[in-house]
């Protein structure tokens, strides 16, 4: 049975992200921070995970340990928060449903946070009104690029005041989630069921690269790049869908896979371990894809270097997305709450840990052993 601890927060968590380890030699994190939304007055909180033992309730023994999220620092943030991406151990970015975009410090020797810089409704509809940032994809500790209901994608830089590049007609719809491919290659999903490709080293007015996934342009709403082969996708939709793409593969993405019965707000491959996929939905559930039981013919063996905060880890690996349509082989799929509730808004993982933040105003620490 998997082991979870559940703590009540008094906030709607949109977003949790598990703050990085300086280093690859470091201890498994222990700190993390949430973003809240639909509230007076919204909030951006630092965790510490720690240790307590639970006692039985009958006899009163200790039993077991359980991880226990803690609250150490709290802000109030203007506007829902909308995502969070860390930039280096250190630093992360906040989008605001103000359109406004923030980067914090975590302070040194402390447990608090400083605002190193916001700028302010960097999106904006064409009538002059703040459109919401919607999402954020780091590049290294120094540029963001960043995209919004307004369509356009801008590229901010930490120690620049000013935009240094704006792709207006990046969409007609919102851009609801964007990452990094290569070092000026964006990949994008909107409200129109598409997958876009920018080269921003090319002519901005250029037609993008465009992936469907059907006729019917149900909106894409999350998507994460495998660790080791950028070119392996998976996104998950309004419909609960989650898809695997090969972007070498023309127009086309590789595999369908009906999931979740409401929409997907966020899909993460295990950052070392990515033959597990994890995902979370609307319609409160937490999912664990498990492919590691695929058989080495049918899978696709590679090497891969998983680079993280400039270290690079090499990894030989079985790739069971690309065989999921050999029918002999099954991805073992897992529900890690104990029962449905309200909607599950995000999720993180850091080693055999994962967290993931909800609309009950709750914050789940899951332990999962098989990934240690």
């Amino acid at each position: 049975m998997t082991d979870f601890s559940v703590k009540f927060v008094s906030k709607k968590i949109s977003k949790i992200r598990w703050r990085p380890k300086a280093d690859v030699k470091s201890p498994p994190s222990t700190s993390f921070i949430t973003g809240s939304w639909d509230d007076q007055e919204n909030t951006i909180s630092v965790w510490r995970l720690q240790d307590r033992i639970s006692e039985d309730q009958d006899f009163g023994d200790a039993t077991s340990l359980e991880h226990e999220p803690e609250k150490v620092f709290e802000m109030p943030h203007l506007g829902d928060v909308l995502d969070l991406k860390y930039l280096s151990s250190d630093t992360f970015a906040v989008a605001s449903s103000t359109g406004d975009v923030s980067v914090l410090k975590h302070k040194p020797n402390t447990q608090t946070l400083a605002n190193l810089h916001t700028w302010e409704q960097l999106h904006q509809f064409k009538t002059g009104d703040s459109a919401p940032c919607t999402c954020l994809a780091p590049r290294g500790d120094d540029w963001i690029a960043t995209g919004g209901e307004d369509g356009k994608i801008v590229i901010i830089a930490v120690d620049q005041r000013q935009a240094i590049q704006t792709i207006e007609k990046a969409d007609s719809c919102t851009i609801n989630a964007l990452t990094f491919l290569k070092h000026s290659e964006l990949l994008t999903v909107n409200s129109y069921g598409q997958l876009k490709t920018f080269d921003l080293r090319q002519d901005l007015e250029k037609q993008a690269q465009i992936f469907s996934v059907t006729e019917n342009h149900t909106p894409l709403l999350c998507l994460d790049k495998h660790p080791g082969q950028a070119h392996i996708v998976a996104t998950g939709g309004e419909e609960g869908m989650l898809t695997i793409w090969d972007l070498r593969q023309d127009k086309f993405p590789m595999t369908l896979l009906e999931a979740h019965t409401g929409a997907m707000w966020e899909v993460k491959f295990h950052p070392y371990n990515p033959n597990h996929l994890f995902t979370c939905s609307d319609d409160g559930s937490l999912w664990h894809w498990d492919g590691s039981s695929f058989s080495s013919d049918a899978a696709a063996v590679i090497f891969c270097n998983i680079i993280s905060l400039g270290n690079i880890v090499n990894i030989t690996t079985e790739l069971p997305w690309l065989s999921l349509e050999t029918s002999k082989n099954k991805l073992d799929i897992a529900s890690l709450l104990p029962n449905k509730s309200l909607p599950v808004n995000s999720l993180d993982i850091e080693s055999s840990t994962l967290l993931c933040g909800t609309d009950s105003e709750t914050i789940y620490s899951i332990q999962l052993p098989m990934l240690t």
